[in-house]
Order: structure tokens, then sequence, then C-alpha cells
């Protein structure tokens, strides 16, 4: 089998850095060797040109940083741009001065493949980073366009997206991102109303030693909601008094239905009702739940947006409005609601919520353990 090597911070550079471009020796070090040399070898990174200057380690002076000049032999060398000099030349390798960089059209092509598309690759006029990377053919008679969209915030996708969806004029699409971190969940739901899927592709496209993209899921099943538009609710007679989350996603749930959920509590890992502020965890080794009463209601509060968010939540930024302390509260009702064990790699991990390092300070992101039995009961929300 060959190895397959992961590009999670591919897709997060280029997200913040499209298109993805430097010195070879500067990508290999950001991305990682073997993953920098896969997508060279697959060309979603492709030679573009020798660069004109290289980092100094001790910038200074109006002529810096370092000028690249190629000597008669063939040989580079960086020469410091100030006079008099304020640093000594440098002898440069090629990989110091040959930049590489992403090829939109061949990244397209590349994602073709895993994603099972055809068709042609192009750039949508008016739309800046934004290309249509195929068509996906689930049958012989039906084609859905599949785009890929690349911004750097919460509102360019949104923006992006709107104008995206005027431009199809009611057609059936999907779009794919580099990752979910941006993506606010009302573009999600707006966009899944109107049977648009939005579509990261961070730990869904990975990349193997021999330059090929590879798909760690089934195309029919990732592209299955292109078309199908969400029905109303409105014809539901029973009052909804709770929604839930599970690994099948948002339920809604009557009186009825409540209640039958709590019967089953044997049937999870873990279950955290909103309504009576209990939860029930169970301990290692499979033994009975554990049941905590009078958890705090703001504990609820806090953990509904961190499912809610897709990607990376910083409970500071995208907390309740009420957010003092945001970060702390988390933490705590995490604490309360969320079941922490040893990994196989000896660090100590939490089944719901992941801990992630973004620019130096902590964020998480709802990302619940495969197989991990939860469910997570809120209040209806008006």
């Amino acid at each position: 089998m060959t190895p397959v090597l992961d590009l999670s911070r591919f897709w997060e550079l280029l997200e913040t850095n499209f298109p993805l471009a430097g010195p070879r020796s500067e990508l290999r070090t950001r991305l990682g060797s073997d993953e920098a040399t896969a997508l060279e070898l697959g060309q979603v990174l492709t030679y573009l040109r020798i660069a004109d200057a290289v980092a100094c380690p001790h910038p200074g002076g109006p002529g810096c940083p370092r000028q690249v000049i190629q000597l008669n032999d063939g040989r580079f060398q960086g020469v410091c741009g100030n006079d008099p000099s304020e640093c000594e030349d440098v002898d440069l390798q090629r990989d110091d001065v040959e930049v590489i960089g992403v090829d939109q059209e061949h990244l397209c092509e590349a994602l073709r493949r895993p994603l099972c598309i055809g068709g042609r690759v192009e750039p949508l006029p008016g739309l800046r980073n934004v290309f249509r990377a195929g068509t996906f053919k689930p049958d012989t008679v039906t084609r859905h366009s599949v785009y890929l969209v690349v911004r750097s915030s919460e509102h360019e996708y949104t923006e992006a997206f709107d104008a995206l969806r005027s431009q199809m004029e009611g057609q059936s699409f999907a779009v794919l991102v580099p990752t979910d971190r941006f993506i606010d969940s009302g573009s999600v739901r707006q966009m899944g109303t109107l049977g648009v899927p939005i579509i990261g592709l961070q730990g869904l496209v990975d990349v193997e030693l021999t330059g090929h993209l590879v798909m760690s899921a089934d195309a029919l099943d990732l592209f299955g909601g292109i078309g199908r538009r969400a029905t109303s609710s409105a014809a539901i007679s029973a009052p909804i008094v709770a929604q839930v989350h599970t690994d099948r996603g948002w339920q809604e749930l009557d009186d009825a239905g409540y209640k039958r959920l709590l019967e089953a509590v044997d049937d999870f890992d873990l279950m955290a009702d909103e309504r009576s502020g209990t939860v029930w965890k169970r301990e290692q080794g499979g033994a009975l739940h554990v049941r905590a009463d009078s958890v705090q209601p703001s504990y609820f509060h806090m953990i509904r947006f961190a499912v809610e968010k897709i990607g990376y939540f910083d409970p500071d930024v995208h907390g309740p409005e009420d957010r003092a302390a945001g970060k702390q509260t988390f933490q705590r009702a995490r604490k309360a609601i969320d079941v922490k064990y040893t990994a196989e790699s000896g660090r100590a991990e939490w089944r719901l919520f992941k801990t992630r390092k973004v620019d130096d300070h902590a964020e998480y992101q709802f990302e619940p353990d495969p197989d991990y039995r939860y469910a997570l009961i809120f209040l209806p929300r008006n």
C-alpha cells in the first residue's frame, strides 16, 4: 500500500497565502520535505522562476535583503545590496533560489481524480480566486458543476458564496474550500437548504509519495447533497422540546422522541442534557454511566456555539455575545461535558473537542472520535 502524507498544513497555508509560492527550501520547511516533494511530483507545485532576492538573517539598510546573482560557472550567491556592504556574500543552493508555487489549474486538475470529477478547468470571470474545478456526473444524464473557492476570512467567504450563487441562477452545484476554519455555520445552513454542499479539503484530500492526490471518502457520499433542498419543518405538528446532535448530525425532538432518547442512555458513551442539566459519561473499561447533575446552563450555551462553529472555535471570538472570560468558561464546560482520556501516544486528549494550536494560542475544534457514541441535547432555539 502506497504511504499517504497528511496535507493539513498545505491546505491551511494555501488558504492564507493564495496562490502559495516561495523558494523550494522554504516550502519544504513550511510544508514538510516529503509533502513538498510529492506535490511537486504531482505538478500541484511547479517551477516559477529564479528568486530576485533571499532573506538576510541580519536585515538592515535600503538594499536589504540579499540580491541573487548567478556566477559564470552557474553557481548562485546572495549579495548584500547596501553600499558599502553590511553582510558577506553567501553561497546559495539551487533550492534556495528556485521559486515554486501552486498552479491553480493544475491543482484543480489534480483534484479531479480523487473527487471523481471531469470536464474543463477554468477561472470564473469577475470572481477572484474562484475556479470551476470540473463536473460531477452521478449518472449518464445528471451533471453538477464543482467549484474551488479560496478566501481567508468568514466575511470574504460569505461574499464569494453569495456571488457564486447569484451567478449560477438557481442551478445545483458544490463548493470546495481548502479548510472549513473560516466558514460560517450560517453559510453552511443557507447553502445546504439550496442543495449546495460546502466541502473542506483539509482532512479529506491527502497525497501519495508518487504525487497523486487521494481522498478518504466516497464521492457519491461526498456530493450526495447536491440538489437536495431542505424541506420545511412547518408541517411538524408536535411541539419541539429539544434539539440533539449525534454522529448523524442535528435532529429535532418532540416530547415522545426526547423521552425515548433518554431511555436509550445506555446506548451512548456520553449524553448531556441541557433540559435537566445532567451529563452521563461511560467510564473507561465499559463501566456504567456516571451521572453528574446541575451542570450550569452557561456551559451548555458555550458548548452549543462550539458544536455549531465550522472549523476552529475561539471562545473569546466565536462564543456567546456575553462571553466574559470565554476561554475559561469553555474549558470548564468541556471538563463537565466532554471526556478526557490517554491516547496511544501517551498524550491527554478529549473525545469531542480537540485543542488546536493556532498562531501561538489555543483554539478548539468539534471533531468527535470515530465510533464514539454521544448525544448532546439542547433546548430548542427560538
